[in-house]
């Protein structure tokens, strides 16, 4: 009887192991999800810093300024870290609050005394012709106000020029970064 048992098994075709590709893609997605996870984590992290200052500048330049909204904030780490606030008055004005972080002092500029957006970027391109102009930012140069423009030239390099707020005259001009 021993012998019997003994054949069977040996006469029995071998299994195969099925490759279940349901099972791989099921892991893949997993691992796919976990990575997703952890990226989206890390991005909200290194982020909370910035937020946490933007905030701060909100309510300091609502409770220093006759900002009651804000629209945008630029920042500046040229030679000391500057802000640019830009918002409305509780009235509809728009104004420029130019923030120096060392001591938080707020230098107010209205912004009808500049140029409009659509006049910078249509200064930008007749006189520099970009490919693709990647920023427009307000910013304080050697304390005066100023476009600061970033963009990609004809030659497909970076660009970088500081216009002045006012007239559009250029105080400096970076070709080939």
């Amino acid at each position: 009887m021993m012998q019997f048992k003994d054949d069977i098994r040996i006469r029995q075709p071998k299994k195969h192991d099925h490759l279940h590709w349901a099972r791989i893609w099921f892991i893949l997605v997993g691992i796919g999800i976990i990575l997703a996870a952890l990226s989206l984590g890390y991005s909200y992290l290194s982020l909370s810093p910035m937020r946490h200052e933007e905030n701060r500048l909100q309510r300091l330049v609502k409770e220093k300024t006759d900002i009651a909204t804000v629209q945008k904030v630029n920042v500046n780490y040229r030679q000391q870290i500057t802000y640019a606030v830009i918002g409305t008055t509780s009235s509809g004005k728009e104004k420029v609050a130019i923030v120096h972080a060392k001591n938080n002092s707020i230098t107010m500029h209205k912004r009808s005394n500049g140029m409009s957006n659509d006049q910078i970027r249509r200064l930008i391109v007749k006189n520099y012709k970009p490919r693709k102009i990647y920023s427009v930012n307000i910013s304080e140069y050697k304390r005066a106000l100023v476009w600061e423009v970033s963009y990609k030239g004809e030659n497909e390099t970076l660009n970088y020029v500081t216009l002045d707020f006012k007239t559009g005259k250029p105080y400096r001009v970076i070709k080939g970064l």
